[in-house]
């Protein structure tokens, strides 16, 4: 039940054990979340980081996740994610189309913790060939819009990077990929979207292409309405086909696979803090927490359902997704100030961190305030860098409802409905940290993480330049969510788990639909697919063995 990493990465590792396999959609695309992600794998110790000359050894793994988890997930649970996702990576780099590359300069996002490290850890997808996917391509459901250049075409972690820095290398990268992408003009034709894909597309299509290679099928527009049980045990499912209801068996199991419940309100209010809105997550609209509630309705204990895969986001007018401030947040001569005009925490922080700041201070919504200098370098949201899109181009409908601005900070102080005396204290003071290259108040820029995407070409800070140029700006900022964290405990096998602790039999669940191995942390980027990967591949390994001990029976 679901089409991303963790429904797609059992297909496979069931079919290879001689299972019969059948992936369900509810939803017209497939891919999930996990297509419309970056795509990036968080995993210790991994082969490409090592090929690439960066030490990691999985003890010191073991022992950065201890810290920051603090003691909440227990060392057998995440012992086996570090050894088991490097079994999972080596059979698919074997098996598969599956491929990974390190992102060398990508943090973890503590790297001054115990055992913690400066880059390689994450690792993207490499890019693919849509049209490997022949006529499924059609169905992939589309990458988050503010992954794509210009609303045309992705881009690598890597070259994200080098367009963040502007200047002639940016411009001429631009135009090479411009220029790339108008060879693929025959190919788009056919398919009606661009034919290379990157981040989240690119693991998708190659999963799918795995899928393809073993005849597995999966079925859109096939919404599961109900678990069926025989003997307390999961057996099959009933589901509605394009309209029709239907009985599958499950000789071996069902895995629930469908996503957190982002877009369940209900649910959101019901175990989340508040205040909450399915508005503000930039996660699949489809993700109502339909396998949660099955799991629930059969007995399963759920745990971290309060928590998220936190960041900051901006609503964006006539978009129904949240738009992530991951890379904005960073960048030298921007702040958050909270509805007094005052900061309240690194906005540079890991993006978990700085979402959670905003419960704290109670600051919902905040401003992301900067100047004329950093909207003329930098993209805020949809709108591009100045030198792209000056004031006069940006979208009418952007004007005066996203993008906020003033020619003092008195008057966007009334704009934004903040005190004027605190904001422009605020700046100052901000603006002396800038020109020390020290945050004395949130440390903004100390750790590797923070600088990872600041502007290394502003000195002595990369996160730090003073607000000083007219006119001002500000954006709206919310607690967004990439996906809720919270779901049903499962074991090491991601058989779930009853609220006694005991295994029911037949019921999987990976992915968002099951609680995560990182607790209420987030290790680096990739944290959530790595885990999907390996869970889901495991609970294909756990229903076939099951197979073999009946078998031999």
């Amino acid at each position: 039940m679901g089409s991303g990493a963790a429904g797609m990465s059992a297909a496979i590792r069931a079919h290879d054990l001689g299972l019969d396999v059948l992936v369900v959609e509810k939803s017209d695309r497939w891919g999930g979340s996990t297509a419309m992600s970056g795509g990036v794998c968080w995993m210790g110790a991994n082969p490409s980081m090592i090929a690439a000359g960066l030490d990691d050894n999985t003890d010191d793994v073991m022992t950065y996740l201890r810290h920051i988890t603090e003691g909440e997930v227990s060392d057998d649970r995440l012992r086996c994610y570090v050894d088991e996702c490097l079994r999972v990576f080596r059979y698919y780099e074997e098996h598969t189309h599956v491929r990974f590359d390190a992102i060398a300069k990508y943090t973890d996002y503590y790297p001054e913790a115990p055992g913690g490290r400066p880059g390689g850890r994450s690792m993207e997808s490499r890019p693919f060939d849509g049209t490997q996917v022949g006529e499924d391509l059609r169905t992939l459901r589309a990458p988050h819009p503010q992954s794509q250049i210009l609303g045309k075409f992705g881009i690598t972690a890597g070259q994200a990077q080098v367009l963040l820095t502007g200047g002639w290398k940016a411009k001429a990268f631009v135009l090479w990929c411009f220029f790339l992408y108008a060879l693929r003009w025959p190919s788009r034709r056919k398919y009606g979207r661009d034919t290379k894909l990157y981040t989240g597309n690119a693991l998708c299509a190659r999963l799918r292409r795995s899928l393809q290679d073993r005849d597995v099928p999966v079925w859109l527009n096939t919404g599961v309405k109900e678990l069926v049980f025989e003997d307390g045990r999961a057996v099959g499912v009933v589901v509605e086909r394009d309209g029709v209801e239907q009985r599958i068996r499950a000789e071996r199991g069902v895995l629930l696979a469908a996503g957190g419940f982002e877009r369940n309100q209900s649910m959101r209010d019901r175990y989340q803090r508040t205040p909450i809105t399915d508005h503000w997550t930039a996660a699949n609209p489809h993700n109502m927490g339909d396998g949660i509630n099955m799991g629930i309705e059969a007995g399963a204990a759920v745990d971290l359902m309060r928590e998220a895969w936190w960041t900051p986001t901006t609503l964006v007018p006539k978009s129904e997704l949240g738009w992530v401030l991951v890379v904005e947040k960073n960048l030298p001569g921007s702040i958050f100030v909270d509805r007094e005009g005052k900061r309240f925490s690194n906005e540079a922080a890991p993006y978990v961190d700085a979402a959670l700041a905003m419960y704290e201070a109670d600051a919902m919504p905040c401003h992301m305030v900067f100047d004329a200098t950093f909207r003329h370098n930098y993209p805020v949201g949809p709108v591009a860098p100045g030198y792209a899109m000056p004031d006069n181009r940006v979208p009418r409908r952007y004007r005066g409802t996203f993008l906020i601005s003033a020619p003092t900070l008195d008057e966007l102080a009334d704009k934004i409905g903040v005190d004027a005396g605190n904001l422009a204290a605020t700046v100052e003071r901000f603006n002396g940290f800038a020109d020390k290259g020290v945050d004395e108040d949130f440390g903004r820029g100390k750790s590797a993480s923070d600088r990872y995407y600041g502007d290394h070409r502003v000195t002595p800070n990369p996160c730090l330049a003073p607000l000083s140029k007219p006119p001002y700006y500000a954006i709206a900022v919310y607690p967004g969510d990439l996906g809720t964290k919270g779901g049903l405990v499962t074991d090491n096998s991601a058989q779930v788990l009853d609220v006694q602790g005991q295994i029911i039999p037949g019921l999987y669940a990976a992915g968002n639909n099951s609680a995560s191995v990182m607790g209420r942390t987030y290790p680096g980027a990739g944290g959530t697919i790595g885990p999907a990967l390996t869970f889901g591949f495991l609970a294909g390994e756990a229903a076939a063995n099951e197979r073999e001990a009946a078998l031999a029976s």
